[in-house]
């Protein structure tokens, strides 16, 4: 059956090229005074040790950009306006973004120096979040569900080895393992502090790359995920795939970046789009000269008529 395609544009170019080395993550957020997209540069070049936050006003096309002392995985907004949860290193910190200040909250996954924290997602009750191992090779990260209200870290899968993006629905979880390129389906308990029964939404080498970021459709019948493709080729590609079957059912091309990291659904001028992440993480000088935008965001049309629903604001520091 054929599928429908888009072709995303370049959108906003970083400009420093430590910030294009490793954007992911972008959030829309809701506590700023204009429309503003939140993401992260994981870290600010080959074995760099920082990175950052970011905020992209989508009208202007500025951006405003946070160093931080170590590397995202991920943000997620809290009921604080203008305070951030953040994965940073192998901890959950708070920035103030007005204050540029960082607030301990004592929380933190077990110490390995080779395994920091990546994706995470703000869900009732708390968040959702994954580790991955710096090297992509060994299967020692994991996945862990954060109790809010109990202030608890509960390891809910080991042996994972690039935990990242996320989609619930109810108590199903999609959980991306970028490494392994497997795209599982987790059933958890009511409380979501146990894994009951899992299996692959889509067998992996039914994948044209390593998958990385996700975003639930607005039905919540499926997803659009991101490929990150290291191979010397031009173009990135997203699927949006069936959460049941697995089946594609529309692509994206990016023309002039095949790292793609991550998609967002975003609303401009009355119309849904999608915004994407790049990367060039080490890209060879050959590669660039074939993927001039590598590291840029994308923008592109889609089929739908209303963004998904926004994740919760996280209510548990206090």
């Amino acid at each position: 059956m054929a599928i429908h395609r888009f072709i995303a544009q370049p959108f906003f170019d970083p400009q420093e090229e430590s910030w294009r080395f490793l954007p992911e993550g972008p959030r829309v957020l809701r506590n700023q005074p204009r429309p503003s997209l939140g993401w992260v540069a994981i870290q600010h070049g080959v074995g760099a040790r920082e990175g950052s936050l970011n905020v992209l006003d989508l009208a202007a096309r500025t951006n405003v950009n946070h160093p931080l002392p170590g590397r995202p995985g991920f943000f997620a907004e809290t009921t604080r306006p203008g305070v951030l949860l953040v994965g940073l290193e192998r901890r959950l910190v708070l920035y103030d973004l007005a204050a540029r200040r960082i607030e301990e909250t004592g929380l933190a996954v077990p110490e390995h120096p080779r395994v920091i924290i990546n994706d995470g997602l703000a869900v009732e009750g708390g968040l959702i979040f994954g580790t991955k191992h710096l090297d992509f090779n060994q299967p020692i990260a994991g996945l862990y569900f954060l109790d809010a209200r109990r202030r608890e870290l509960v390891e809910l899968q080991p042996r994972q080895t690039c935990s990242n993006g996320k989609m619930l629905t109810g108590t199903t979880l999609i959980d991306i393992d970028s490494s392994s390129r497997t795209i599982t389906r987790y059933e958890l308990g009511g409380d979501r502090r146990a894994v009951l029964s899992h299996s692959l939404v889509i067998p992996p080498a039914s994948l044209p790359a390593y998958p990385d970021g996700l975003r639930p459709t607005p039905d919540g019948r499926g997803f659009i995920v991101a490929f990150y493709n290291p191979q010397a080729v031009p173009d990135g590609i997203a699927w949006h795939l069936d959460a049941t079957t697995g089946a594609p059912l529309a692509e994206w091309i990016l023309p002039g970046s095949p790292r793609v990291t991550c998609p967002e659904f975003v609303e401009l001028d009355g119309t849904v789009k999608l915004l994407f992440t790049t990367a060039t993480e080490g890209m060879p000088d050959e590669v660039r000269q074939i993927a001039p935008h590598a590291g840029h965001l994308y923008l592109a049309d889609t089929p739908f008529e209303s963004a998904p629903p926004a994740p919760p604001l996280l209510d548990m520091l206090k």
